[in-house]
């Protein structure tokens, strides 16, 4: 068949904008080579910066792999998570080296982009290929197909969105995304809310744990860091499955249109945080605002006192809604980093939680001070033997601190004590198994008020202070625990924090997950932070702004008449 020459252009050009427009659809090829001139240097990389966790022959079993979770990557069987290709298939060379650069948050792979140059990214990533033994890069039978992600691959989506990828995202498309997620079951492995918590029995190709994506923190997404909040991160993952675990590909099961929408839903569970980039993680709120109550504090978190927007209100386009502000809204959830004690003792370099969210309000009524602690975690615990926990420390005679001075971080030290506030609770009629419950599960807690001196000295108080657990909840994969104490107490062993009003009080925190055995010093803490009491607003705010107003108008008035007097006295020419 002839085509007319007239005709020829107008097909390179649709040709050409066809290109452009998809530059992801499914493209058939093969996998990339081994460059063997690179090998000898990767080899050094490798052995200097990789073999601790990924282990000499590229097992994953290298000296530091047991204290990891998850597992550091078998490279053996050529199994590699984060890619742009079909399900089994070897990835691309800049799959490869994304992943090196970038790091996978949520687990202990770094991004190695900060410390190794370009070419030694390259370098070890083809001595990484050299390492798989079940499958051969040069094979001619090794097929690699590139997922089609609806020609939005290269950082654009179908809204026309940018960072943070949450406002302007249409609200059909989130409601749509979530009957999606309905209709393919995908609670059954990340629960009803989307935390994680629907499977607890999961593990991987080569039978060690592995836990479902808390879709409300994407910071820790495989293959997020540096644009934790791009839905891209979850389009990338239902096309492509991740290669080792029980993620399956939908590519047969779901749209690629329908995928963008179940990544709007996935996207609008996660709140906006202002990123670290050095750790792709939150930044932590060093500075903890316990409100001004002057009644009772409704000792209920459901109350509209204790409510507040989770996204940063910092970050431009996330501003307080007129609507909560003029209601009377003025609280904020503040974000805690955690991370595993490693300093002595029975160490944890695999802590289960990595992160709280905490919101105060004190009484000037009740002279009382009310802290609501979150934290997200996927199960809990069935063994009495191993609780779980969260524990509030504070400085044990704070008045004696001078300027910044503080106890040691971990239990206090011999001449600085600290004062712990530590709920141990297991979650009633709750067995990890169950469909997601709506009601959540009420929680069988106690509360224990400990003196540290140091790691071996952690003992009971003599005379507690009155610490009170005044509500709490397992709900989906999220604990909340509601403390509640006096502003001060008697305090006659000076064991007790006093609280001062507009001061700042350091506080840090303390946290064990019981299905993962943590107890005693085997826990999540958190560096010191501090907390601060805000005070009662001046009663001169109170009656100053109306008399401001009055006299404000008066003048205005006053200005108009002397203005109309001038210009009378000019024009019957009594003043020239």
């Amino acid at each position: 068949m002839t085509i007319n020459k007239t005709f020829k252009p107008v097909l390179v050009i649709l040709g050409m904008a066809a290109l452009f427009a998809f530059p992801a659809m499914a493209l058939a090829g093969k996998p990339d080579p081994i460059q063997q001139d690179k090998l000898e240097h990767g080899k050094k990389v490798y052995f200097k910066r990789c073999v601790w966790c990924h282990g000499v022959e590229g097992g994953g079993d290298g000296p530091s792999a047991d204290r990891l979770f998850t597992r550091p990557r078998n490279f053996i069987q050529g199994t590699f998570k984060i890619r742009w290709t079909d399900s089994g298939q070897l990835p691309r060379d800049e799959d490869l080296e994304r992943t090196v650069k970038n790091g996978l948050p949520g687990s202990a792979m770094p991004a190695w982009g900060e410390v190794l140059s370009d070419t030694e990214v390259k370098a070890v990533v083809q001595f990484v290929k050299s390492l798989v033994q079940d499958r051969d890069f040069q094979d001619e039978d090794e097929d690699m197909e590139l997922m089609d992600f609806g020609g939005h691959a290269n950082g654009q989506n179908p809204w026309g969105v940018s960072g943070p990828y949450f406002k302007g995202v249409p609200q059909e498309a989130i409601d749509a995304g979530k009957e999606v997620f309905l209709k393919n079951k995908c609670f059954e492995c990340h629960g009803g809310e989307g935390r994680g918590d629907g499977n607890p029995t999961m593990k991987d190709d080569w039978g060690f744990p592995i836990v479902a994506a808390d879709w409300t923190q994407c910071w820790n997404f495989r293959g997020s860091r540096r644009n934790a909040f791009d839905p891209f991160n979850v389009v990338r993952t239902v096309s492509t499955g991740i290669n080792g675990t029980p993620m399956p590909n939908f590519r047969e099961k779901i749209t690629v249109e329908d995928r963008w929408k179940l990544a709007a839903f996935v996207n609008s569970l996660c709140p906006r945080k202002k990123i670290d980039p050095l750790v792709n993680k939150p930044v932590t709120d060093f500075l903890i605002k316990s409100k001004y109550t002057a009644g009772v504090v409704a000792p209920n978190y459901d109350d509209p006192m204790w409510q507040a927007p989770e996204n940063d209100n910092r970050l431009p386009g996330y501003e307080r809604s007129e609507e909560y502000v003029n209601n009377g809204g003025d609280q904020y959830w503040h974000y805690i980093a955690m991370g595993g004690q490693i300093t002595r003792g029975e160490r944890n370099f695999k802590p289960k939680v990595d992160n709280l969210w905490v919101m105060s309000r004190w009484s000037d009524e009740e002279q009382a001070v009310y802290y609501l602690v979150e934290f997200h975690n996927r199960f809990l615990s069935q063994d009495p033997a191993f609780p779980d926990g969260v524990a509030i420390q504070w400085p044990g005679q704070l008045e004696d601190l001078f300027g910044a001075e503080k106890p040691y971080f971990i239990y206090g030290d011999s001449k600085k004590p600290v004062d712990i506030w530590k709920a141990n609770f297991m979650a009633k009629n709750y067995d990890p198994t169950n469909p997601p419950n709506p009601d959540g599960y009420d929680l069988d807690i106690s509360v224990k008020e400990l003196v540290g001196h140091g790691f071996d000295q952690v003992a009971d108080k003599e005379a507690a202070g009155g610490v009170q657990i005044v509500q709490s909840k397992f709900h989906q994969g999220r604990v909340k625990i509601m403390f509640k104490r006096a502003l001060n107490t008697d305090n006659p062993n000076k064991t007790d924090v006093q609280f001062p009003i507009a001061s700042y009080i350091p506080v840090s925190f303390m946290q064990w997950s019981g299905a993962g055995k943590e107890h005693d010093e085997h826990m999540a803490i958190s560096t010191w932070v501090y907390t601060i009491l805000e005070p009662a607003l001046p009663a001169s705010l109170t009656y100053m702004p109306p008399i401001m107003a009055v006299a404000f108008f008066g003048f205005q008035l006053w200005l108009v008449r002397m203005t109309r007097r001038t210009r009378q006295m000019l024009a019957d020419g009594k003043w020239k």
